[in-house]
């Protein structure tokens, strides 16, 4: 998991004009209305929000994969395409978005065990959204950025969640596919996703590393010709 050990989901980019402001509450809104949408037409009851926690959690796998990919993609855009540089602040917002959608995720689930209190779905709930709240928290952009302390202790804790997550996305893919259940190509194509966002990482490590050698190969002749006696 090495790939995910980088400030996974942070990236100093060249800036292009574009207002991504209304980025993250543009998915949250979405989320919400896949959860409203599938208890309206399901009804109020188990299964209108078991139907509705399982469209916020593809939902949110979605947003994921793409905050997963959005650093290692806008680094190779910046490369060979200065002038389509997205924004630095993309993954932050995706960041952002990815948890608020995994927080109404959450509450689909914990909302029908109000009433009769689940261990099981309160300890899940307390945990995702503690790490939710947590990554959103160390994406921010805060006053003490650029200390070499808090940067560490940032990645850390975006590698652990981007770990703790990208694990649970992928386990439970695949338990659906080997375990007794219903066949649904999304664990199959989610799984993928997971697969191509892990690789995604470990392609922009090595392409960073190619392009840094690159670089520090050109110098050395205009570094011998200037220590070259006269």
């Amino acid at each position: 998991m090495i790939a995910l050990d980088r400030p996974a989901f942070l990236g100093r980019l060249p800036r292009l004009k574009a207002d991504l402001g209304p980025l993250a509450g543009v998915l949250v809104l979405a989320a919400v209305i896949l959860v409203g949408g599938s208890i309206f037409f399901h009804g109020f009851s188990e299964n209108g929000f078991r139907q509705a926690s399982r469209l916020a959690w593809r939902y949110a796998s979605l947003i994921f994969f793409a905050a997963l990919v959005a650093g290692p993609l806008c680094r190779v855009t910046a490369h060979f395409v200065p002038h389509l540089t997205p924004p630095e602040s993309l993954s932050r917002r995706l960041v952002w978005g990815f948890a608020a959608s995994y927080g109404v995720y959450l509450l689909s689930v914990f909302v029908p065990h109000v009433i009769e209190l689940s261990e099981g779905a309160t300890l899940m709930v307390l945990l995702g959204g503690g790490l939710a709240l947590v990554m959103a928290g160390a994406a921010a952009p805060w006053r003490w950025q650029g200390t070499v302390i808090f940067d560490k202790l940032r990645r850390l804790i975006l590698a652990a969640a981007a770990l703790y997550f990208w694990l649970c996305y992928s386990v439970m893919a695949l338990a659906r596919l080997a375990g007794p259940h219903r066949p649904d190509a999304f664990y199959g194509i989610s799984l993928c996703l997971m697969v191509a966002g892990l690789l995604a990482r470990y392609a922009d490590r090595w392409f960073s590393g190619s392009v840094r050698n690159l670089s520090n190969l050109r110098q050395l002749p205009k570094t011998a010709a200037k220590s070259a006696p006269n």
